[in-house]
């Protein structure tokens, strides 16, 4: 292909982008996470947002959870499964913004007035990203990798 024709190719595609973002349609990005079609994408693939997410978990999350949100005190943050809360980035959005009560077995304080929409964003993102990294590492199994499986039928009492 020539330079010429790639530049074009090349201008074109930019041009959709720019149109796109103008209208406030999202593009599809490699490497984004969303546990099903209708949770909200996190940039994982946006190194920044993720250096930015580990730095506010050490602050905000790391004391409980962990370094690398691994587990301790509180339960694993990077492990595809979350004991009380949905496992979709949403989910975790209104978790970490409004806590979790002890009535539903744990104790976790609301961080949505210390930390605003993009820093509980960019946590998610990291704690996404920690968890694919340790998925591709072989040091979790991977939590999504039997999702359609059929669930369990249990017999009928009398």
């Amino acid at each position: 292909m020539s330079g010429l024709k790639l530049d074009w190719i090349l201008t074109k595609l930019a041009a959709v982008a720019v149109f796109a973002a103008a209208l406030g349609v999202a593009l599809p990005a490699v490497a984004q996470h969303k546990a099903n079609e209708n949770d909200m994408e996190v940039p994982t693939n946006d190194m920044k947002v993720v250096e930015a997410g580990k730095a506010w978990f050490g602050r905000r999350c790391a004391f409980c959870h962990g370094t690398g949100g691994h587990g301790a005190k509180g339960p694993c943050l990077t492990c595809g499964i979350f004991k009380y809360s949905g496992n979709t980035n949403s989910d975790i959005y209104v978790t970490i913004a409004t806590g979790v009560p002890k009535t539903i077995g744990g104790t976790m304080g609301a961080f949505g007035t210390t930390m605003n929409q993009d820093e509980i964003l960019s946590v998610i993102t990291f704690m996404r990203w920690e968890e694919k990294r340790r998925i591709d590492a072989g040091e979790i199994p991977d939590p999504y990798k039997n999702k359609n499986e059929e669930p369990m039928v249990f017999p009928k009492s009398n």
